[in-house]
C-alpha cells in the first residue's frame, strides 16, 4: 500500500464511517477497484482510531456529561448505563459471528448486497412516527435493540451509523438523539476493537508507519466533516438521499463486480 492509496482509503473510511452508507462496504469495493489484496489490520485500526478522534472532538461536551454524571450522579448517568447495556448484544454478535462475517469481506457481491439492505433500513426508518425522547430518557429495551443492530452491522455493506440511527428512530428517540446515541456508542466499540489488536502496533513494520499515519489523519479530518454533515441532515431534512445513494452503489456493485 502506497501513500496515495492510504490517503484515499483514510478519506473513504472517515466519510463513510459516519454517513449512513457503510464504511465496510465502500472499503471492500474500493480495495477491489484499486487491486489491494489485503488491507493490514494495523492500517484498519489506524483509520478507525482516526474516526474515534473525530467523535471525541465533535461530541466532547456530551461525552464529558456522560462521564461526569456516571461517577458523580446526574441525569446522564442513565445514558452511560444504556451505552454499556447496548454493547452487550454488540459483543455477543461480534465474537460469535465474526468469522462468518469476515469471510464475506473477500467478495464484493456481499458488500453490494449489504448496501441494498442498508438502503431498505434507512427507508423504513423514515416511515415511522417521529419520536421526541432525549438522551436521558433512553430505556433498557431501546439500548438492547440499538446494540443488536450495531452488532449485525459487522456484515460488509450494513452501515453501523445507519442501522443504529434507524433503530433509535424505530424505538421513538428524536432524530437528534438517535444520531447522538449512535455516535456515543461508537466510542467504546472502536476502543474495544483497537485494544484487541494493540500488540500489532508494537510490532508495526517500518514500511507501514507512513501509510498508517496518512490514513489516520485523513480519517480524522473526513470523519469530523462527515459527522457535521450528517447532524445537519438529521436536523433539517430526511435520509432519503442516503437511501438513493446506497441503493445505487449496491445495485451497480452487483451488476459490474
Amino acid at each position: 500500500m502506497n501513500g496515495w492509496q492510504a490517503l484515499l482509503l483514510g478519506l473513504v473510511q472517515g466519510l463513510t464511517e459516519f454517513l449512513p452508507i457503510s464504511s465496510s462496504g465502500h472499503l471492500v469495493l474500493v480495495n477491489h477497484l484499486l487491486g489491494i489484496e489485503n488491507e493490514t489490520i494495523v492500517f484498519e485500526i489506524a483509520v478507525h482510531l482516526g474516526t474515534l478522534l473525530a467523535v471525541l472532538v465533535y461530541f466532547r461536551r456530551d461525552l464529558a456529561n456522560v462521564i461526569r454524571d456516571f461517577f458523580a450522579g446526574g441525569p446522564y448517568r442513565r445514558t452511560g448505563w444504556m451505552i454499556l447495556l447496548a454493547l452487550v448484544p454488540t459483543a455477543i454478535i461480534g465474537f460469535g459471528l465474526n468469522d462468518f462475517f469476515e469471510s464475506m469481506f473477500q467478495a464484493p457481491r456481499y458488500a453490494s448486497g449489504g448496501l441494498l439492505v442498508t438502503s431498505v433500513i434507512l427507508f423504513a426508518s423514515e416511515k415511522v412516527r417521529q419520536g421526541d425522547r432525549v438522551l436521558t430518557r433512553i430505556r433498557s429495551l431501546d439500548a438492547l435493540i440499538i446494540g443488536t443492530l450495531q452488532g449485525l452491522a459487522i456484515m460488509p455493506g450494513i452501515s453501523r451509523s445507519g442501522s443504529t440511527i434507524a433503530a433509535g428512530l424505530f424505538v421513538g428517540l428524536s432524530r437528534d438523539t438517535a444520531a447522538r446515541f449512535s455516535f456515543l456508542l461508537a466510542v467504546p466499540a472502536i476502543i474495544g476493537a483497537a485494544t484487541l489488536h494493540a500488540q500489532d502496533f508494537v510490532e508495526l513494520p517500518a514500511e507501514l508507519v507512513g501509510p498508517s499515519l496518512v490514513g489516520f489523519v485523513a480519517a480524522t479530518v473526513s470523519g469530523y466533516a462527515a459527522i457535521g454533515i450528517l447532524m445537519a441532515v438529521i436536523r433539517r431534512s430526511r435520509l432519503y438521499v442516503f437511501v438513493a445513494y446506497t441503493a445505487a452503489v449496491g445495485a451497480l456493485g452487483l451488476i459490474f463486480l
